[in-house]
């Protein structure tokens, strides 16, 4: 019992410059996080509730002029819309697509390259090549026009086609994530699973409702929670198609206000709305994927 008494200091000591080791290995991400995440987010604090013209700390006076705004409701209505159109939207088409694609047909590697190509490209890149498809004079009206039939503005400010067309495009360049997170859960089913389904008499829907799907519930929680966060913070999508007040969100209400209007605390009060936003539809995700 002596002896044990003795050994745990040298024990505690021993242990100390490894646990000092740790925090010195994690400094350096502290430190980034520090200043690229959490002194940002302090300071877009102080502009929210900072009045523009007087200077007063604390002030409400930039959440009044989101207020009586209506181009921000308008953007708080899209925010809530199109991510959910297109988490939605993704979800079918990326499990449709992984299912097609799980199986075994010459040709398959070149298949799945080419759904994955959309994500692999530079943001702007994908959305200049949309822009050009589906502008007045892009090449789906030149397509329609070649086979007799009228324009079609895809993109006009304000309409339901811009909505779609701007949740069909950022569906289009992120199933892809879906896609591969959903076929990974797939490729990780047991054969054996499939075959006692077969032998039980589960054939095609009845297998994917009451096999299949049951079985892919944990990877499509993840892939709606990955996606329906990342959703949230659309930009670039509706501002290259349609402009800041096409389709607005809050994202590029913030920086409209910000770029056209030189308001910082009123892009920053936009900026807290929507960070209110994702932590209030992040809840019920995170509540679902850990049931999952």
């Amino acid at each position: 019992m002596t002896e044990r008494r003795a050994q745990a200091p040298d024990a505690v000591a021993g242990a100390a410059p490894g646990g000092l080791r740790a925090r010195l290995a994690a400094a350096p991400l502290v430190l980034y996080l520090a200043a690229f995440l959490a002194y940002p987010a302090l300071v877009a604090v102080r502009l929210a509730f900072t009045d523009a013209t007087g200077g007063a700390f604390p002030s409400l006076a930039s959440f009044r002029v989101l207020v009586s705004d209506e181009l921000f409701w308008r953007a708080v209505a899209g925010n809530l819309v199109v991510p959910a159109a297109t988490v939605a939207l993704e979800v079918v088409a990326g499990l449709a697509l992984a299912l097609a694609l799980a199986w075994r047909f010459p040709g398959r590697r070149l298949v799945r390259a080419a759904v994955v190509v959309p994500f692999a490209l530079p943001e702007i890149v994908f959305l200049t090549v949309a822009r050009s498809l589906l502008g007045t004079r892009g090449y789906a009206n030149g397509a329609l026009a070649a086979a007799g039939l009228p324009a079609v503005d895809f993109l006009a400010p304000g309409t339901a086609l811009s909505y779609a067309t701007v949740v069909a495009v950022d569906a289009w360049r992120t199933t892809p994530v879906v896609f591969l997170i959903l076929l990974g859960a797939l490729a990780a089913i047991p054969e054996e699973i499939g075959e006692a389904a077969r032998l039980d008499g589960a054939r095609g829907f009845r297998r994917l409702a009451f096999v299949t799907l049951p079985l892919l519930g944990p990877a499509l929680a993840a892939a709606v929670l990955l996606r329906g966060l990342d959703a949230l913070r659309i930009f670039a999508t509706p501002m290259v198609l349609t402009g800041a007040e096409g389709v607005p969100v809050l994202s590029t209400y913030a920086y409209h206000q910000w770029s056209d209007y030189g308001d910082d605390g009123a892009a920053a009060a936009a900026a807290m709305a929507l960070a209110l936003i994702a932590v209030v539809a992040s809840i019920p995700l995170l509540r679902r994927r850990e049931a999952a």
